[in-house]
């Protein structure tokens, strides 16, 4: 292993490695084992409970010998099982095992439970994954299982989970929200006339599916997501109010909400869609989480060395890198995302991932890292999407209700599609009120949409 300079450079002692490897200059002094746990996982995702199922699928394969299929079989039908015993449970409220005779609290755990113990963390299933099928098709098209040297990529498993997802909420899904950059656009770029995914889009909006703009972006002047999405805009104008007020952007995570008019965008009146919880926000409140988020933000970019700019909003707060490009950079967000949401808990009472203000409640918020920058933002996409849920009468109820109660309302209706799903990223709450898709850009978004299409026309 390398012998490591926090300023400049480490040489190997191997004499198979001929090239010196490079350490940021504004790196902290890192120990000879962070720097081998930083070497193992460098090629990995940051994996979340939910999408542990991913590695679980790569174990599988790699360690005990199964084959893709087999593996991906025996996922299927733990997610079958596991949604099996969470519908009885509804149906059931005292729901006995008869072997045992238990109530259903103490009743053994699903096998897909077993398999991840944290599964209720960070989301649900809401329906079948035929994961089977999905493989099947991929296999078809792409032979994974003829390569005999260079086995099966997290990015694979991941196009087979994807593909499942599409197949099985096809027949009920309502509404389809989506990020935006690196999903709908390219980073920090814009839906220009040309983009191909207008057309898909537009026949979906045809369909009578509700399409929105899911967004950490937040400004109460729809000018910010007009721009954003001007090519979508223009295309659905003509198209008639039934086809163009189905479109919406949330943005700031839960904190505006626009829908279409024309070629325009609306503010929707904040009383008519916003969780009574959120309405309850005092801004002093805020303001003084936002203030301990910045001091916070501020520490860690010292203590890592970064350069950066400070940036405040009205429901959020960040820091803009403006350094020089570095290839560890990515790490050092990550890290200073998972850093500050670990301080801000540490400063309230913690229910789960969201914090107490001692004065308005739940203060629900999400860290992540956005790339070049890290930003701290009051609410969630999951607030979002419920809220939006909600306005548009798919479902009773507001997120900030019992999220660990089953609800009738808990149908695939809505399908989520964005590039931030690992721990540092802020589509992952998103699972807690939506079926998913994890894309990396916007052309897999449009592989996805179409074939949503097809699916939904069988």
């Amino acid at each position: 292993w390398p012998s490591v300079s926090a300023w400049g450079r480490a040489t190997s002692s191997s004499s198979s490695s001929s090239s010196p490897l490079l350490i940021p200059p504004y790196a902290a002094p890192v120990s000879h084992l962070a720097f081998r746990r930083g070497l193992h996982s460098f090629n990995e995702p940051l994996i979340t409970e939910k999408f542990q199922l991913h590695e679980i699928v790569k174990s599988m394969v790699h360690n005990e010998g199964q084959s893709l299929r087999n593996a991906l079989g025996n996922i299927e039908d733990a997610v079958a099982e596991h949604l099996s015993m969470m519908e009885a449970m509804h149906i059931n409220d005292s729901l006995e095992d008869t072997s045992q005779n238990l109530p259903a609290a103490q009743c053994p755990p699903s096998r897909l439970a077993r398999m991840i113990p944290n599964l209720h963390k960070y989301g649900k299933f809401f329906t079948l994954l035929p994961l089977r099928q999905a493989y099947d098709e991929m296999n078809s098209i792409m032979p994974v299982s003829s390569r005999e040297h260079v086995p099966v990529s997290f990015h694979e498993i991941r196009y087979v989970f994807n593909l499942a997802q599409v197949i099985a909420i096809a027949d009920s899904v309502k509404l389809l929200t989506f990020d935006g950059d690196k999903t709908l656009y390219s980073d920090r770029s814009s839906m220009t006339s040309s983009s191909p995914l207008i057309h898909p889009l537009r026949e979906l909006l045809r369909s009578g599916i509700a399409v929105a703009l899911v967004t950490a972006v937040g400004s109460p002047d729809p000018a910010a997501f007009e721009e954003r999405l001007q090519g979508l805009l223009e295309a659905v104008k003509d198209d008639g109010p039934e086809v163009y007020s189905k479109l919406f952007v949330v943005g700031g995570q839960c904190n505006y909400l626009f829908r279409c008019e024309g070629n325009n965008l609306v503010p929707v009146p904040d009383e008519q869609w916003k969780d009574p919880l959120v309405l309850s926000w005092s801004q002093k409140d805020v303001d003084a989480f936002l203030d301990l988020a910045a001091s916070t933000l501020d520490s860690l970019c010292r203590k890592f060395k970064l350069q950066f700019t400070s940036v405040r909003k009205p429901f959020a707060t960040g820091i803009l890198y403006n350094g020089k490009p570095n290839p560890s950079l990515p790490l050092f967000l990550d890290e200073i995302a998972f850093e500050v949401r670990d301080a801000l808990q540490d400063h309230f009472s913690p229910a789960g991932l969201r914090l107490s203000s001692g004065v308005t409640g739940s203060l629900a918020f999400c860290t992540f890292n956005g790339g070049l920058d890290v930003f701290v933002d009051v609410g969630s996409k999951a607030v979002g999407i419920r809220s939006l849920q909600k306005y548009l009468g798919l479902v009773n109820r507001y997120f900030v209700d019992d999220e660990n109660a089953v609800f009738e309302d808990e149908l695939a209706h809505t399908l989520h599609t964005g590039d931030q799903f690992t721990r540092a990223g802020n589509d992952l709450l998103a699972r807690k009120v939506a079926s998913t898709l994890w894309v990396s850009e916007p052309d897999e978004t449009l592989m996805f949409v179409e074939r949503l299409i097809q699916e939904i026309k069988k």
